[in-house]
């Protein structure tokens, strides 16, 4: 089950990060993305689609993925997803409040990204953590799973969160962790919508990521009433119907890949 897989990598991120930290090995946060990937992939062939466009320059800029969960009635629920890892030293996001040589936030072209297609996304930030401070991660969310240190390896939070952070620069994990959810309740805890899992993973997001209607307006955006559709954009059809296809293209310079999950009816139960 894909539950199992997300435990697992939370768990594999922690420990990889803890042993970075112990020879003083700076990892970067397009390693895991690239690993976690390739893992979800691996563990589910069948029901797991991905492509991975022209890299962009990372670095300090980043690059998003996009996230897709569709269930076997063509319901659809993406994600616009930008990821950060835990500074070894500063147990700081070092990056966290980017900005670019144009004065653009990355924050902020995030959510304009996720907001202002055709077909919305949750606009997410995915942090990989690891932290030797007992005073912090001491307040579990999950209400599904017992509580596990380690499973905060990888962790979700809106990017409104983030960018009401960025008016004080705060980027350390103690101003981020009153807000951080495991990422794994996305796809394990089964309390949020009955039997069907978009409407679930759509309640969830509904009830632990921060929408914030002031701070889009601000930005021109919109958020939607939902964000479950039946109808995704073209390239992610395309990556269903063939990823291998070379001939998939999308003009955001900023999307690094795409990954496609299908829920099976087994799942669904």
């Amino acid at each position: 089950m894909i539950c199992n897989t997300f435990k697992r990598l939370s768990l594999n991120t922690w420990d990889k990060i803890s042993q970075s930290r112990s020879v003083n090995f700076q990892l970067k946060e397009e390693t895991f993305t690239d690993l976690n990937m390739l893992d979800i992939k691996r563990n589910h062939p069948l029901k797991v689609r991905t492509k991975v466009f022209t890299k962009q320059e990372e670095g300090q800029n980043g690059a998003d993925w996009e996230w897709w969960f569709r269930n076997t009635k063509n319901q659809w629920i993406g994600f616009r997803i930008q990821a950060k890892i835990i500074n070894n030293l500063s147990e700081e996001f070092e990056h966290l409040h980017y900005q670019s040589k144009t004065k653009v936030f990355q924050c902020d072209k995030l959510l304009q990204k996720a907001l202002t297609k055709r077909t919305p996304k949750v606009p997410l930030y995915c942090f990989y953590i690891q932290t030797n401070n007992k005073k912090l991660l001491t307040k579990w969310t999950c209400g599904t799973f017992p509580p596990t240190l380690d499973l905060w390896g990888c962790s979700l939070t809106s990017a409104f969160v983030v960018k009401k952070l960025r008016t004080k620069f705060n980027n350390n994990l103690s101003h981020l962790e009153p807000y951080l959810k495991p990422w794994h309740c996305l796809v394990c805890c089964t309390g949020y919508g009955g039997d069907d899992p978009i409407e679930n993973i759509s309640n969830y997001v509904e009830a632990n990521f921060e929408m914030d209607t002031v701070a889009a307006g601000e930005l021109g955006l919109t958020i939607p009433e939902t964000f479950i559709t039946t109808n995704p954009p073209q390239y992610v059809l395309n990556i269903l119907e063939n990823e291998n296809n070379d001939n998939i293209f999308t003009d955001d310079e900023d999307l690094r890949g795409v990954l496609i999950y299908t829920f099976d009816d087994e799942e669904a139960k």
